[in-house]
C-alpha cells in the first residue's frame, strides 16, 4: 500500500502543497474552511506524517513525554489516553511516566526525558513549589498543582469551587458534621478542595475542626483505613457525611461503611472527586465532582504542540474548568 503524502492530499482537495504543508504543521496562515478541508481529507486517506524526515529537517523528535504521579489511578490513565491519542494524530508519540507522589522520582525523570530530547512534557507535577519547573528549559505544560503559577501554562480543574459544591449538597441532604479524607497532603488540588469545603460549611455556620480531617494516599486503602480511623477514634466524634479527595479513596470509605452497617446515604453520606468509571456503576452509583479527563488530556496536548511550534515566541495558556457536581445514591434523596 503506498503512502498518502503531502501532495496527494493537495490534489485531492484542489490546493497548494504550501497551504497543505501548513496546515499538518499546525502553521498559521490558512483560513478555518480550508484547514478543516485539508485535515477531513488527511484523515480519510490515512496520512502519516514521516518523522524521521520531519526530525531531519527540523531538528525535533517529534516524541513528547506525559508524567503523572500515579498511572493506577484511572483518572490519570483516561487523561494519558486522551494525550496520546491527540498527540498521536497530529504527528507525535508519548513517553508515559509516572512519580508516584515522589520529588525524588519525578525530578530523575524529567531529567531523563530532557536527556531524550523530547520536545515538551506534560506533567501533573508532585512538588509545590515552581521554581525548579520553571528551570526547564523546553516547552511545558502542567496539570496545575502549584500554589504559584506564574510563568507557567497549565490546565486547571477549579477545586476550591468543587469543595464548595460538595459542602452546599451536603446540606441541602441534611448532613451536618463534615469530615474530610485526602490524599498526599503535597497535592494543591487536594488542599484546594479541602479549603473549599471548609469555606461552604463555615458560610453556614459549621466550622470544621481539624480532627475531623485526615490525609494518607489517594487510594481505596487509605480511604477504608480513614474511615476506620474516624469511627474508632477515642474519645468518639460524631461526624456524618465524608468528603473524599478522589472517588477511589471515597470507594475505600464506603467499602468499610458497608462492612460496619453504617447505611449509605440514609445515615451517612459520601462524595468523591473525579468521577471515574466505576462511580457510576450500579453497585456503586457514587455521588461526586465530575473532572473532564478526556478534555483535560486533549487541551494539554494541543496546547503543548503549540508552545513546540511557537519555538521562543511561546505565550502562556491559562485554562480553568469547572467541575459538575454529578448526583447519584451516595447521597440522600433532594426530591
Amino acid at each position: 500500500m503506498t503512502e498518502t503524502t503531502i501532495k496527494d492530499i493537495a490534489d485531492a482537495t484542489g490546493v497548494s502543497y504550501a497551504t497543505v504543508s501548513r496546515t499538518l504543521n499546525e502553521r498559521s496562515g490558512v483560513s478555518p474552511k480550508t484547514r478543516a478541508k485539508i485535515l477531513k481529507t488527511a484523515k480519510a486517506m490515512g496520512y502519516r506524517p514521516n518523522i524521521h524526515a520531519r526530525s531531519l529537517k527540523t531538528n525535533q523528535t517529534f516524541t513528547i513525554a506525559l508524567i503523572v504521579p500515579d498511572i493506577s489511578n484511572p483518572f490519570f490513565a483516561d487523561i494519558a489516553l486522551a494525550v496520546n491519542k491527540s498527540a498521536f494524530e497530529k504527528g507525535y508519540n508519548t513517553i508515559l511516566c509516572s512519580s508516584n507522589w515522589d520529588p525524588t522520582i519525578e525530578e530523575a525523570q524529567l531529567q531523563h526525558i530532557q536527556d531524550q530530547r523530547v520536545d515538551g512534557i506534560i506533567f501533573k507535577p508532585c512538588d509545590r513549589t515552581a521554581d525548579r519547573y520553571l528551570e526547564i528549559n523546553i516547552p511545558k505544560v502542567m496539570i496545575a498543582n502549584l500554589w504559584q503559577k506564574e510563568g507557567l501554562s497549565y490546565i486547571e480543574v477549579d477545586n476550591f469551587t468543587g469543595g464548595q459544591k460538595a459542602a452546599q449538597l451536603f446540606q441541602k441532604c441534611g448532613y451536618s458534621r463534615p469530615a474530610f479524607i485526602g490524599g498526599v497532603i503535597e497535592s494543591v488540588s487536594n488542599a484546594d478542595r479541602l479549603l473549599g469545603f471548609k469555606s461552604g460549611f463555615e458560610a453556614a455556620g459549621t466550622p470544621i475542626p481539624d480532627e475531623n480531617i485526615s490525609f494518607g494516599s489517594f487510594t481505596i486503602e487509605n480511604g477504608y483505613q480513614a474511615a476506620s480511623n474516624f469511627f474508632n477514634r477515642s474519645p468518639k466524634i460524631e461526624i456524618d457525611c465524608f468528603f473524599c479527595g478522589n472517588d477511589m479513596i471515597a470507594l475505600g470509605a464506603m467499602q468499610y461503611l458497608a462492612e460496619n452497617n453504617i447505611k449509605v446515604p440514609d445515615d451517612f453520606g459520601v462524595i468523591g472527586f473525579d468521577d471515574v468509571y466505576f462511580a457510576s456503576l450500579p453497585q456503586i452509583r457514587m455521588t461526586t465532582l465530575s473532572q473532564p479527563r478526556d478534555l483535560m488530556g486533549v487541551k494539554a496536548a494541543e496546547m503543548l504542540i503549540r508552545h513546540i511550534n511557537a519555538g521562543k515566541n511561546i505565550q502562556e495558556e491559562h485554562i480553568l474548568i469547572q467541575p459538575e457536581l454529578i448526583i447519584r445514591n451516595s447521597t440522600r434523596d433532594l426530591r
